[in-house]
């Protein structure tokens, strides 16, 4: 079984609530679902939030939306992952990560991700999330297996380890990259106002085909390069890059 697990809070430091901000008549958690649902490479979708009294409203969100929720650990989403992996009817043998500020995330990029680890015979694979050459923000998928996830869950020690869920994998299983869009290049993750602005506005530019690709919002923003303006001083995996600064070991 393989089971998509949707990572969100809402604590957010730099845009609270973030992932219930609507674009539209969807909030960006729904976008993200929305986009999601059409995949034929995945079994379950299930959210992962906090214990938090403020996750409260996430977990209401996915109860009236019949959504699978899941709460656990606010600074250990490793532990949180874990959780969400058991707490399902049936073992998932693959489990794929997915933040919930991607809501311009397509279930094309999805399922190619998902047979690009099947067909590399990996331990681990994604479009993303490795600089300099593999990085499609705001597409960002992880895939990797149930004992990956296991062992990075009893044996990863740092801070980093286990905020972020995937480094202790990528250190110590099978590896491999692509990107869905060889010319994708952009910050489109929403982690700042200005983020939600540029995204809300390629979603009012493409509009008219509601189940755009990644290659067509790469083209719009090729083709109208002053939209990058609005989120322009936005850095990619800056949380991350956070916590290598003021890593230490905690288990």
């Amino acid at each position: 079984m393989k089971l998509v697990i949707v990572q969100a809070r809402m604590g957010s430091t730099r845009l609270p609530g973030k992932v219930l901000q609507t674009i539209g008549e969807r909030t960006i958690l729904g976008h993200l679902l929305h986009r999601l649902s059409p995949s034929t490479k995945v079994d379950q979708f299930i959210v992962a939030t906090t214990e938090n009294t403020e996750d409260d409203a996430i977990e209401k969100w996915c109860s009236t939306n019949n959504v699978a929720c899941f709460r656990g650990s606010d600074w250990d989403v490793l532990e949180r992952f874990w959780g969400a992996a058991n707490s399902c009817n049936e073992a998932p043998d693959t489990i794929v990560r997915i933040c919930c500020d991607n809501p311009l995330h397509s279930y094309k990029v999805l399922d190619f991700v998902v047979a690009e680890f099947e067909a590399a015979g990996t331990d681990y694979f994604s479009n993303s999330n490795q600089e300099p050459d593999y990085l499609e923000d705001g597409f960002d998928v992880e895939v990797f297996t149930y004992n990956a996830l296991k062992e990075a869950r009893e044996k990863a020690r740092l801070m980093s380890e286990r905020e972020h869920v995937c480094p202790y994998i990528k250190k110590h299983f099978t590896c491999a990259w692509k990107k869905a869009d060889p010319n994708y290049m952009f910050k489109l993750s929403v982690d700042t106002p200005a983020d939600l602005n540029i995204v809300a506005r390629i979603f009012e530019e493409l509009k008219a085909h509601e189940d755009f690709s990644i290659e067509e919002v790469t083209a719009l923003l090729k083709s109208k390069p002053e939209i990058l303006e609005l989120n322009k001083e936005s850095k990619i995996n800056s949380g991350f890059k956070k916590s290598l600064d003021e890593d230490r070991i905690v288990k």
